[in-house]
């Protein structure tokens, strides 16, 4: 017996069907040469159903959710935000919520 294992992206909540165009979505601590710049890499990947699984990957549903995920990284603001603790950053996101239904990654 194998396990059902179904995705929803983490931008729009859309869950993922047999034939949607999916990316994947990963944050990583990089080095950086410039004391105010943020340590962190954003890196989009094609869909692979292995990957998928990892629990550090995110999951987008089309070009349009990856494009909002990029805009909310390079956003100064969302990245402080992503960077708070997290039920400071629950509070934030709740705050905005009355215009958006999607938190930052």
């Amino acid at each position: 017996m194998g396990w059902d294992v179904s995705f929803t992206c983490d931008i729009c909540g859309k869950k993922k069907g047999e034939a949607n165009h999916w990316w994947m979505l990963s944050h990583a601590e990089c080095a950086c040469d410039e004391d105010d710049q943020v340590p962190q890499r954003f890196s989009i990947m094609p869909w692979s159903a292995e990957q998928s699984r990892n629990p550090e990957m995110r999951h987008l549903c089309g070009k349009g959710c990856a494009m909002q995920a990029l805009e909310r990284f390079m956003t100064p603001r969302a990245a402080a935000i992503e960077n708070a603790a997290p039920e400071i950053a629950a509070m934030e996101i709740e705050a905005e919520s009355d215009t958006t239904s999607a938190s930052f990654l």
